[in-house]
């Protein structure tokens, strides 16, 4: 399969924060970390994603997707979005482990963890993940971590650093859902010429994954 190709960022200020007015965000990304903004080849693919140095064959990232809500409350979101992994939960292929419900900047927001085991180039993975999901100006935005489970915590302030500094900076709508409705294959083998994977694209696609190994 062909991984997305990714566009050169140039939304980058002076101040080092990446904004953009069609997005309708700006964060502060981590110091040496490499932000690219995806050309829309398919109408599923995240919009942001921000990626760090590849250890032992896998690369951390900060995936930042963007969603009318249509009138959906959150806390509905965040159900539907259970809902949808349940099957590769019941398989054992992912595990939540924590969520909360909180204000980052004054906005609503959820923040859930889970993990699942991946396989990718016959490597095994033990990817953890940190999301979250945003409502502002009736929009979702999902802002996820993914890493290594043994160096997730390593990395987890650099999350916490883009959360901290993520602002709604624009009212203009983003035509395009962003489900990252991906194959697990296209997260971890994407090349954006630092050579790794957007690791969070493998998380929105394990439903599928696993519905296919029922079949």
């Amino acid at each position: 399969m062909t991984p997305q190709i990714f566009a050169s960022s140039n939304s980058t200020e002076e101040t080092g924060n990446y904004a953009s007015q069609q997005l309708g965000f700006s964060f502060h990304p981590p110091d040496n970390w490499t932000v690219q903004e995806l050309k829309k080849t398919q109408p599923n693919a995240p919009d942001v994603a921000v990626v760090g140095t590849k250890i032992e064959g896998f690369a951390p990232s900060i995936s930042i997707s963007v969603e009318n809500s249509n009138g959906t409350l959150l806390e509905e979101h965040v159900k539907d979005e259970k809902a949808r992994l349940q099957p590769a939960v019941d398989s054992g292929r992912l595990i939540f482990l924590s969520d909360e419900t909180k204000k980052i900047n004054g906005y609503d927001a959820e923040i859930s963890e889970s993990k699942g085991e991946f396989l990718s180039q016959n490597q095994g993975f033990i990817i953890k993940f940190r999301e979250a999901i945003i409502l502002a100006n009736d929009k979702f935005y999902a802002i996820t971590y993914a890493n290594q489970e043994k160096y997730f915590d390593g990395e987890l302030q650099n999350f916490d650093d883009v959360l901290n500094s993520f602002q709604i900076v624009s009212n203009k709508i983003n035509e395009s859902s962003t489900n990252f409705t991906f194959e697990i294959g296209i997260g971890v083998t994407i090349a954006i010429g630092i050579g790794t994977a957007v690791g969070i694209l493998i998380k929105r696609k394990i439903l599928k994954k696993s519905q296919t190994l029922h079949e």
